[in-house]
Order: structure tokens, then C-alpha cells, then sequence
């Protein structure tokens, strides 16, 4: 099983990640991008932020909202197949 990366628990992290969602107006990036829409016509949310480049071969660029792309759930199930879908 894979350890979870610890860097994802600290308070930056989850600063940065709120700017992320923030800039794409809580709506998933993907989804607004290829025009797939929710039950009220509109993208779905964004619950996750997701590193473009990885912070595990990008560690300069962990906080750099321009490396930050807001996902829905699905959305980033798609980015992360290895991951088997879960989420944390």
C-alpha cells in the first residue's frame, strides 16, 4: 500500500489549494473545459485542487498556484488512474 505524502496535511497546502479552487470559481476546470454540465446546467464543483506537475518531481513548485489545476471528484480520478478512483 502506498504511504500517504504528508505534505498534503500542512496548513500551506491547504492554502494553496483554496487559492486554486478559488481562481476557477469553485467549479471543476475539466469539466468547464469540455462543457459538461451538473443537474443546474453548470460545471461541477471543484473538491480538489491537483498538482499539475507532481509535487514529487516539481517540489519548487508545490505552493505555485499556476501548478494548480481545480477538479471534481471524477475529474481527478482521471488524472490519477494508479489511485484506483479513492480519494482521500
Amino acid at each position: 500500500m502506498r504511504e500517504r505524502n504528508t505534505h498534503y496535511d500542512k496548513r500551506r497546502h491547504r492554502a494553496w489549494s483554496q487559492k486554486v479552487r478559488r481562481r476557477a470559481g469553485g467549479l471543476c476546470e475539466e469539466c468547464k473545459r469540455y462543457g459538461r454540465k451538473d443537474k443546474n446546467g453548470l460545471p461541477p464543483a471543484a473538491q480538489i485542487a491537483h498538482h499539475i506537475k507532481p509535487v514529487e518531481y516539481f517540489p519548487e513548485l508545490a505552493y505555485d498556484v499556476r501548478n494548480g489545476q481545480a477538479l471534481c471528484l471524477g475529474c481527478h480520478a482521471k488524472k490519477h488512474p494508479e489511485k484506483g478512483g479513492k480519494h482521500r
